[in-house]
């Protein structure tokens, strides 16, 4: 950071500067280790990121974008930022006015006020804000019951542990040859078809998903490819721990290339897109009728195993839409409902309207996604094999 953007915040002397200082000095900490630009506008995208990590989902409480929103005056523009997938992002662009001080004067009283309303939570945002907070400024500004504390502490933090979310997933991730941070393609997914025969028996097809959303070319460099520790976390995230059973995380994979797909028209689609940031996929869904949808992985929350909905609607564009997961039970969570899994949010959306910003009920998957061809092309083959495939099944033997 440049010698100029690197003032701190508490160096002014408006009001709300001097308002967030009293507070700050009040839990004992020095605002002026807060290295951060005076005005929000000027954030580098890495401390956006930063701060809708824990603000963009949508908490019970209220605790989050939302309420800093409306605390700085954006009330009205809620309902847009609604549809965008980085609503936290999309407010700091509006707040070209908005000082540094202003808003962690804002997120100090909300991490107050969560964790006087459920300091015992394990999914409080007031836990959340504070480690980022933390990292940012080296304070740490809640105890381990999630009481203020305002200690400072050493820049020199231990890396936290990673979270494989269950002990198979961890299990099996150490019990492969390698290093740690990564190991080689072909070793892992040796150990997958060794621990869930059931779940990798249908041939390299699941091979070949598996590397689309770990973001490997499946070919001739298969043997020099390796599978990341943090591609792995993503991976059960998503779909589950790394578990036999119809709960784990292959079993989630083919169930999900096999009942994606629908007829139209005589055209088979699948609606899920796989890696895709909201730009892709709302130019792929622009020039489509009203009905026509897609889910994709989230560009920035795939760690937190977030999907997004994409629909063209009729009176608001392309509307994205994100689908929240809950680690815990391993379920998605959309409209105030929890969802086994995306095909049941599908099925769900082709009925009724449950969402108010999306009016529009899923009619069509928008043609020609990435991961179309791959799952199309293992229903023809599954099929075949079966004998129900197009008339052809009765001359294979």
């Amino acid at each position: 950071m440049s010698e100029d953007r690197s003032r701190s915040w508490s160096g002014g002397s408006s009001a709300s500067q001097a308002s967030l200082g009293s507070q700050t000095e009040k839990n004992g900490i020095n605002p002026k280790r807060l290295l951060l630009p005076p005005k929000v506008k000027d954030f580098s995208w890495e401390l956006q990121n930063e701060f809708s990590k824990p603000l963009d989902p949508r908490k019970m409480s209220g605790c989050d974008w939302r309420k800093v929103a409306s605390r700085l005056g954006f009330s009205k523009i809620i309902p847009q930022l609604e549809k965008m997938e980085n609503p936290t992002i999309a407010l700091f662009r509006e707040c070209t006015e908005t000082t540094t001080g202003m808003l962690l004067d804002i997120l100090l009283q909300l991490t107050k006020f969560s964790t006087e309303e459920s300091p015992r939570s394990t999914d409080s945002s007031a836990r959340s804000m504070s480690w980022r907070l933390q990292n940012l400024g080296h304070f740490n500004f809640l105890d381990e019951t999630g009481a203020p504390r305002g200690t400072p502490v050493h820049q020199e933090s231990e890396e936290a542990e990673e979270d494989f979310l269950s002990d198979e997933s961890k299990n099996i991730w150490v019990s492969i040859s390698g290093e740690y941070q990564q190991k080689k393609l072909t070793d892992f997914v040796k150990a997958a078809k060794n621990q869930f025969p059931i779940a990798t028996q249908r041939g390299n097809i699941t091979e070949k998903f598996l590397c689309r959303i770990l973001g490997i070319e499946y070919g001739q460099a298969r043997n020099d490819s390796y599978v990341t520790l943090k591609g792995f976390l993503e991976l059960v995230a998503l779909f589950g721990p790394f578990k036999p059973g119809p709960d784990g995380c292959l079993q989630k994979m083919y169930d999900l290339m096999k009942q994606s797909i629908s007829r139209h028209e005589g055209q088979k689609e699948s609606w899920f897109a796989g890696n895709m940031d909201e730009t892709e996929a709302a130019n792929l869904l622009s020039d489509q009728l009203p009905g026509h949808f897609l889910i994709r992985i989230s560009s920035s929350r795939a760690h937190e195993g977030v999907f997004v909905l994409a629909v063209k609607t009729r009176d608001n564009g392309v509307v994205q839409i994100q689908i929240e997961r809950d680690l815990q039970d391993n379920t998605l969570l959309l409209a105030d409902q929890k969802f086994s899994d995306l095909m049941s949010i599908v099925a769900a959306l082709r009925r009724d309207v449950l969402l108010e910003y999306c009016r529009e009920l899923l009619r069509n998957p928008c043609p020609g996604l990435p991961l179309n061809a791959l799952f199309t092309g293992y229903e023809s083959a599954a099929a075949r094999r079966t004998g129900h495939g197009l008339g052809r099944g009765k001359h294979l033997r």
